[in-house]
């Protein structure tokens, strides 16, 4: 029989594994999500959303992460904010460069800040790394992304990361600045917190089809029949924790939360695995 000494030790293992695979291994999540007005040769594009990396504190081993994204064969991906984490004091320990290269072979990669990037080390040596891994920084800025032909595609719009979200200027979409062809088109905006997802569409003619975001960790902690405990910007029990989302005054606007690949101050996820998004347009 095993005594209790050993009980405690096979527990203690088990628990050790368990901690070990929630926090290191990432899951695909797939969503298909359909977009009026979308050009035949844009459906079917697939999207690889990552966010919330945390280097080079809790992040992912980022060569693994590079090999999980070459086989989902993506047409574009998009990383959502916090690559660094906060309180660096500058970014000699970031091992971004090589990722970032091997990701532009696989796709054009789009990235938008978060909270964390802002706040680490110099922000133009964050500028400066985003160019030496050959991603094109979104810092309030909109692009036209097409597919086969030159006039279908959509705009791809990326919200920079103020200081203080909660006193910027309204609407937060105020700075991007749309060309009048671009108005009527479908839209996605990159933007790394969710909670201000019905702001983002008070401005009609950017308001985004498809808003992707990250920031929130899906609550670090997740229970069954309750969801994220703990969210930045929004506390405890979360509104927008992780997942997919409809706004309530117009459905057919979509929001997508990324749970991230990193942990920021608490160091563990529970049932809570790190995430790479795959979005199917249609």
């Amino acid at each position: 029989m095993v005594g209790l000494w050993g009980a405690g030790a096979i527990g203690l293992a088990g628990m050790a594994s368990y901690l070990y695979f929630q926090n290191t291994v990432a899951e695909v999540t797939s969503y298909t999500v359909r977009i009026p007005h979308l050009a035949q040769n844009v459906k079917g594009v697939k999207i690889v959303h990552l966010s919330d990396f945390h280097l080079p504190k809790h992040g992912p081993n980022l060569m693994k992460l590079a090999e999980k994204v070459g086989e989902l064969d993506p047409d574009l991906i998009v990383i959502t904010g916090d690559i660094v984490h906060a309180g660096l004091p500058d970014l000699s320990a970031i091992q971004f460069e090589d990722f970032g290269i091997l990701l532009s072979k696989m796709a054009p990669v789009y990235v938008v800040t978060g909270n964390h990037d802002i706040k680490s080390g110099d922000y133009e040596s964050f500028k400066i790394m985003m160019q030496a891994s050959h991603v094109t920084l979104l810092e309030d800025k909109a692009e036209w992304i097409s597919f086969g032909q030159a006039d279908e595609g959509f705009v791809l719009m990326g919200l920079a990361e103020k200081n203080t979200m909660a006193s910027t200027p309204r609407p937060l979409l105020k700075n991007i600045q749309l060309t009048e062809g671009m108005v009527d088109q479908p839209k996605i905006l990159l933007a790394h917190h969710p909670e201000y997802f019905e702001e983002y569409l008070v401005d009609r003619t950017k308001a985004p089809d498809l808003t992707l975001s990250g920031h929130t960790h899906a609550g670090q902690i997740r229970m069954p029949f309750v969801g994220g405990l703990f969210a930045p910007g929004q506390g405890r029990l979360p509104y927008y924790d992780y997942g997919l989302f409809h706004s309530k005054e117009n459905p057919s606007k979509r929001l997508i939360i990324n749970r991230g690949l990193g942990n920021s101050g608490f160091p563990f996820r529970i049932n809570n695995r790190p995430e790479i998004g795959l979005i199917t347009l249609e």
